[in-house]
């Protein structure tokens, strides 16, 4: 049970993107755990949901082994961030039509964001530049559904994919700022786009300490 400031990532059973992660393994200014089982949620500082290679399964898997404790540790203003698949799970519920994850239906979500998602072909995979605010990172998507985000509630603004100037908005965060996410994978590689996510996330730690070898 990590006694300073620490970030948990839940290990999906399908978890995909492990490379999402490196930036903030590498920190020694803050913990960083896998773990799957919701043991001591409340002494995390943040908890992110990364991706997954089949996100109905793993949401289904969350609902029921993890879904009290994150209720309560939202209930608590803990801040929840989710990346891809796991942003898809933060939202009201997936919709699978055309089953494309297995049987067709409906899986409903954590319900922390108010947006929902569809599963449809083609699957998106593209290089993305975005502003987050005045702060402008990189990253990549590669996901199959769209999902719908209230207008305003938008986290980031991509001014391109694959070099095409483009703008689109992806992910969402909450009004009180206490969930958000993004289809962006390599979001925290960017050290500006860190710093301003450790600000966000509640951790108590000195941006200057961060350790950004493994940044862009």
């Amino acid at each position: 049970v990590p006694d300073f400031p620490a970030v948990a990532v839940i290990r999906l059973p399908h978890i995909a993107n492990f490379t999402d992660f490196h930036a903030l393994s590498s920190q020694s200014a803050f913990e960083t755990r896998f773990f799957d089982e919701p043991v001591h949620l409340d002494r995390f500082d943040t908890v992110i949901i990364p991706g997954s290679k089949n996100t109905r399964a793993d949401l289904a898997w969350l609902n029921e082994k993890f879904g009290a404790a994150l209720a309560g540790y939202h209930k608590n203003n803990k801040f929840i961030f989710g990346i891809c698949g796991g942003y898809q799970m933060l939202g009201q519920h997936v919709d699978d039509p055309d089953g494309h994850e297995g049987q067709p239906g409906r899986t409903p979500g954590l319900g922390l964001l108010p947006v929902h998602t569809e599963l449809k072909a083609p699957k998106t995979t593209t290089l993305s530049c975005f502003n987050w605010g005045t702060l402008t990172g990189e990253g990549y998507e590669i996901h199959m559904g769209e999902t719908t985000v209230p207008a305003g509630m938008e986290l980031i603004d991509v001014k391109s994919r694959n070099s095409q100037a483009c703008r689109g908005k992806d992910g969402c965060i909450r009004a009180d700022r206490t969930a958000a996410g993004t289809y962006i994978h390599g979001f925290f590689d960017t050290p500006a786009i860190l710093e301003k996510w450790v600000r966000l996330s509640g951790l108590n730690i000195d941006c200057s300490a961060l350790d950004h070898t493994r940044s862009k």
